[in-house]
């Protein structure tokens, strides 16, 4: 079934705002048989919001909008689709309630203009926001729907997973069209491709492959093409593909890669501490982002400053001095010192050149030493990543995840 998705807000034109919303939405959306076949992003005018659903409407049977949804003036979408739908209004009880409840929970006086959230058009089914002020709007139009969602992420959320998608279920009888996505590692995408070409001719008119590069990584998708492969057929695809992949192949979830860190780490029941220079605390951010990182993350030093090297970590100054703060000898000396000041049987360093200065002849910008240690293994490898500084700490921290994976393998 045929969905597109509309978002609303000048932001995400000026490039402000990224737009995570759509990309959730799709996430969940086609699982359930949805074919999302349109995204539009637009501004916050009355004008923009009728042609966007004038064309919209025409050749999608479910369109999510989200933004415009707050209870200031230039906060037009609930208006926009009375108008459009020609509704009458009606006042929520409930939202209302949840308002006065919120306002009171809060010690704030709630508004007249706050109270307005609670007046919806009449023609739509409230999608009640257990997390906000502004409910969600459901309109049936001769068959197709139209679901107003706010602006606001963890709100969107919200609505599609206790609102939404219940009705949707309920309501469509589509069958999901079958997909599954496994992660590879610092192997180029056109090196794939080559490496699938037989593969990807083999399968043809009834599967396809997508790539999706991001940061050193590429997640392949395969695709079945229509509802009438069989779940036993898919596997057999699925299983064919991990084997020509072989080794490339780190991961056969869709998972990001710090969840996938986080599995293994606590299936191991691992400690880990890290020990950063030129990422600058990043892989610790990353691996504390997962939901029960107290179960296997100690603590990151961020020893930017050699003197916090040989300080905290306990490098010898004259290492440094003979071989440079960017080597492999202070990259060992480093993850060493972590794990010794924190404890734990895992450690990572890094130590480099984010740029974009700072690089000689000898280490140009986006030298990087990374050293990885389990127990008494230990793995220090040099890269040369490319990016910006924020690009090249996000290859950082997938490469050090491939490099622990393959030490974890080969110190069994």
């Amino acid at each position: 079934m045929k969905a597109e998705i509309i978002t609303i807000g000048d932001e995400l034109l000026l490039g402000q705002t990224v737009d995570t919303n759509s990309v959730f939405i799709s996430k969940v959306l086609t699982p359930l048989g949805f074919n999302i076949h349109y995204k539009q992003a637009i501004s916050d005018s009355k004008q923009a919001i009728i042609e966007s659903l004038d064309l919209s409407i025409k050749r999608s049977k479910l369109i999510i909008i989200t933004g415009g949804l707050g209870p200031t003036k230039d906060d037009i979408t609930k208006h926009t689709l009375a108008e459009y739908f020609h509704s009458d209004w009606r006042w929520d009880k409930d939202v209302l309630k949840h308002l006065e409840s919120i306002f009171s929970d809060r010690g704030r006086e709630l508004l007249d203009i706050n109270k307005q959230q609670a007046m919806l058009p009449a023609l739509c089914e409230t999608l009640f926001n257990r997390k906000g002020t502004a409910p969600g709007m459901l309109f049936d139009i001769q068959g197709v729907w139209v679901a107003s969602l706010p602006g606001v992420p963890y709100e969107v959320v919200e609505i599609m997973e206790h609102s939404l998608i219940p009705k949707l279920k309920s309501e469509f009888n589509i069958k999901p069209i079958i997909n599954r996505t496994l992660t590879t590692a610092l192997i180029p995408e056109s090196k794939i491709a080559q490496k699938l070409e037989a593969f990807e001719e083999s399968i043809k008119n009834r599967f396809s492959l997508a790539y999706l590069p991001s940061y050193n990584i590429v997640k392949i998708r395969l695709n079945a093409l229509n509802s009438t492969i069989t779940q036993n057929e898919f596997d057999q695809k699925w299983e064919k593909l991990i084997h020509e992949l072989g080794d490339w192949v780190v991961d056969t979830t869709d998972s990001p890669i710090s969840e996938q860190w986080a599995k293994i780490l606590i299936e191991k029941d691992f400690q880990i501490s890290t020990a950063e220079s030129c990422t600058g605390g990043y892989i610790g951010n990353q691996l504390v982002s997962v939901s029960g990182a107290s179960t296997y993350f100690q603590g990151s030093v961020v020893s930017y400053a050699n003197q916090i090297k040989s300080n905290v970590l306990n490098v010898d100054a004259d290492l440094i001095q003979k071989y440079g703060a960017v080597s492999k000898e202070v990259a060992v000396a480093m993850v060493n010192g972590v794990s010794q000041v924190m404890n734990t049987s895992v450690a990572i360093a890094t130590t480099g050149i984010a740029g974009p200065t700072g690089g000689t002849e000898e280490k140009p910008v986006g030298t990087i030493w990374i050293a990885v240690k389990i127990n008494d293994h230990i793995s220090v490898k040099q890269y040369k990543l490319r990016g910006t500084r924020i690009e090249f700490m996000l290859r950082a921290f997938n490469t050090a995840f491939v490099q622990f994976k393959n030490l974890l393998q080969h110190s069994k």
